[in-house]
């Protein structure tokens, strides 16, 4: 990471949970958000680098990164399929970074399979992960973002 992080940034005493944060759009928000001040709670399934059969990154290489910068980062796995998973995601960050401030509903699932041979059980997983995971993580998160009267949510 050559970025540097500002402790009085934006951000500064938020805490956020970005999903999909192991690569691409969500690894770029999870720093971004960590530049600005926050702590952030990087979660994916990708725990470490090569987990993934296909694609680079991982969170505990973008947490570590932001961690060596300065920042306050916690990896956090999570399989957004899964409803306990889910709860476990801001359970933790709640209880290691603080009240979830700032949701980022980033993370995604995507099968390259034509139309015509798409399975039933993987369409399924993709409502799971890109609809129900972002209801479910929203009302995990809404009751102290109203108790104090702030916070954002963000649905890529």
């Amino acid at each position: 990471m050559t970025a540097t992080i500002n402790p009085g940034g934006l951000l500064a005493g938020k805490t956020a949970i970005v999903t999909g944060a192991s690569r691409g759009i969500g690894e770029a928000i999870a720093i971004r958000y960590a530049m600005e001040g926050a702590r952030v709670a990087v979660a994916a399934r990708t725990v470490n680098e090569g987990d993934h059969r296909l694609l680079a990154g991982s969170i505990t290489g973008v947490a570590g990164r932001i961690n060596d910068a300065g920042g306050a980062a916690l990896a956090v796995q999570c399989n957004l399929a899964d409803a306990e998973d889910r709860a476990n995601l801001v359970a933790t960050t709640e209880r290691e970074l603080g009240p979830v401030d700032i949701l980022v509903n980033n993370g995604a699932v995507t099968y390259y399979i034509s139309v015509d041979e798409f399975p039933e059980s993987r369409f399924k997983i993709m409502m799971e992960v890109q609809v129900y995971a972002a209801m479910h993580l929203c009302q995990l998160v809404l009751p102290g973002m109203r108790e104090r009267k702030s916070g954002w949510i963000v649905n890529m």
